[in-house]
């Protein structure tokens, strides 16, 4: 197995996610060109059978297993489970979003939706932004419908997470070829530099180094200081990573760079969650009461003054879910869907893209551990909401108290902690961290690029729009007396619809006892079958019109995110 490993890490045809920015106006749009790839059956069927060997005790992936159930475990236990005390499809989807997030920063492609297989020229091949809901799948299938348990759900998720660290290995390799170098033998420091340069460009201007000469590479690095503002601050952060991990600066051969570009793959959310802090902070400094929401007429406002930031249309920031109409006569932008949308994420890699972390998700994580069930009493959530770790201090006000028994109260007395009503519950209690849901369709989550090819219209906004929002704007002092009187909720939209990410079928308070016969061990051995049978399921399944049709129906329940 490790021989087949090192081949995989060598000929694996993929592409890492890697960099980053430097100040928040300065967040990259991926070009049109940016190429699709795909992944074979037999790299799935690989990459699975290692990550099942792990949880068997015969690989080297136990490690990232027990640090994966570690960070999944109160997530898992605090979500609704099947008749047999597990996951359901759209549990875990969302379980993995929340993996992912906390771990990397990374929104993993594929989850949480109803992809359907793209066209492709071999019936053979799985197009890598469906390879999760892919597994997922096929893992669910040979579980017999029974859905997932901790185990298992860690042992998807290192599956995936596997494959994107041989996606980042092999995008070094084509960097290699570009520069024509060996990647059997030792490197100097010189062309190291210049082969860690010529990989996050590529990256960052979404490039294909396939089709790339070594020309070319280098007058895009040359131009890069030009091209993105940031580039400075992004050498320096890969130098700090190299200089962690290789202390032989003499001594560089390929090894040591791939342990390199996989760590600063993991490393780089975090990196780039700084400028999304600033972005933050940009924005709380043009706030109007403390609703979480920015004028669009002062949202426009730096841009008229020559800054690079806030220049998304209004179209695309409404097709966004970014965009407040609640009042027509003053639109807003309401931060937290804004700074967590896709305008602010980077996505040329082929399965994840890296965005600003939704600080919504690490209050929710509190209130999950601390619960550790699917619903909770309305006086156990309020009397846990002042220990949250946020950066707004709250106070709970009659109203959000009320708004919060009358949730429970559509809910037989205990409110979902994973249903779209309390999630609106949430953004009214903290506007600043925790973006509103939407209902599911009334949005289109997509990168720039995208919505413009989709929509026929430009995703920035033109002066001329942005200088009739501003002439346009009701007077601030005219706008605040005819609201002052309101409180801060009231000033925000609320709506009654309800959706769910998965039904209780153990019902609302009710205890949840696992009919499954099959033992933890027996489990893992199902799960081995499973990967060596992968091959031929794959087949078999790209013959239907969608991946997620396999298994037990997901039923009417709706999914969100």
């Amino acid at each position: 197995m490790a021989q087949t490993n090192v081949v995989l890490f060598l000929a694996l045809g993929l592409s890492s996610d890697l960099l980053m920015l430097s100040h928040a106006n300065e967040f990259l749009k991926v070009p049109a060109h940016a190429f699709i790839e795909s992944v074979s059956e037999e790299d799935i069927r690989v990459s699975l059978l290692d990550e099942v060997e792990g949880s068997l005790g015969k690989g080297s992936a136990s490690g990232r297993l027990s640090q994966m159930e570690a960070t999944l475990r109160p997530i898992v236990a605090a979500l609704p489970k099947n008749a047999y005390g597990n996951l359901e499809r759209s549990a875990v989807s969302y379980a993995l979003h929340r993996l992912f997030v906390l771990r990397h920063g990374w929104v993993i492609k594929g989850l949480g939706s109803e992809a359907v297989l793209k066209n492709s020229s071999s019936p053979t091949k799985v197009l890598k932004d469906q390879v999760p809901s892919f597994i997922e799948g096929l893992f669910e299938q040979r579980l017999a419908g029974k859905g997932f348990r901790l185990q298992e759900l860690a042992i998807l998720a290192s599956t995936i997470e596997h494959l994107i660290h041989n996606e980042a290995v092999s995008r070094l390799g084509a960097v290699f070829n570009v520069h024509k170098l060996s990647v059997t033998s030792p490197i100097s420091k010189a062309e190291a530099d210049d082969v860690l340069n010529t990989y996050m460009m590529a990256y960052i201007l979404g490039e294909n180094l396939n089709n790339m000469t070594l020309d070319q590479a280098l007058e895009l690095n040359k131009a890069m200081p030009e091209v993105f503002l940031a580039w400075k601050d992004t050498q320096n952060f890969v130098n700090g990573v190299r200089k962690n991990i290789i202390k032989d600066e003499a001594n560089v051969d390929f090894a040591s760079l791939a342990r390199v570009v996989e760590s600063v793959g993991e490393q780089y959310g975090s990196f780039q969650d700084f400028e999304c802090r600033q972005m933050k902070e940009t924005l709380i400094k043009m706030e109007y009461r403390g609703t979480g929401r920015v004028r669009l007429a002062d949202f426009y406002k730096p841009a008229l003054d020559g800054a690079w930031t806030f220049q998304e249309s209004s179209s695309y920031l409404r097709s966004l879910g970014s965009l407040d109409e609640s009042d027509p006569n003053q639109p807003s932008v309401m931060m937290a869907n804004y700074i967590t949308s896709h305008t602010n994420c980077i996505a040329s890699s082929g399965y994840y893209s890296v965005c600003c972390k939704n600080e919504c998700e690490g209050i929710l994580g509190h209130l999950e551990e601390k619960i550790g069930s699917p619903e909770a009493k309305p006086a156990t959530i309020s009397a846990l909401i002042p220990t949250a770790p946020s950066p707004t201090v709250t106070k709970l006000s009659t109203s959000l108290l009320q708004r919060l028994d009358d949730i429970a109260a559509s809910h037989g007395g205990a409110v979902p902690l994973h249903g779209r009503l309390f999630a609106q519950w949430m953004h009214h209690v903290y506007p600043r961290e925790c973006p509103y849901p939407h209902l599911s369709g009334t949005t289109d989550a997509q990168l720039p690029d995208d919505w413009m090819t989709a929509s026929g219209e430009d995703s920035t906004a033109s002066q001329e729009e942005m200088k009739q929002h501003v002439a346009h704007a009701n007077d601030p002092q005219k706008f605040k007396a005819v609201k002052g009187d309101l409180a801060v909720e009231d000033l925000m939209p609320w709506s009654t619809e309800e959706e769910l990410i998965v039904v209780n079928h153990a019902g609302l308070g009710g205890s949840l006892h696992s009919t499954d016969s099959l033992s933890a061990s027996l489990r893992s051995m199902v799960l081995l079958a499973a990967s060596g049978s992968l091959a031929v399921a794959l087949i078999q399944t790209l013959s239907k019109a969608s991946p997620l049709g396999m298994g037990a129906p997901l039923g009417d329940e709706k999914y969100m995110v």
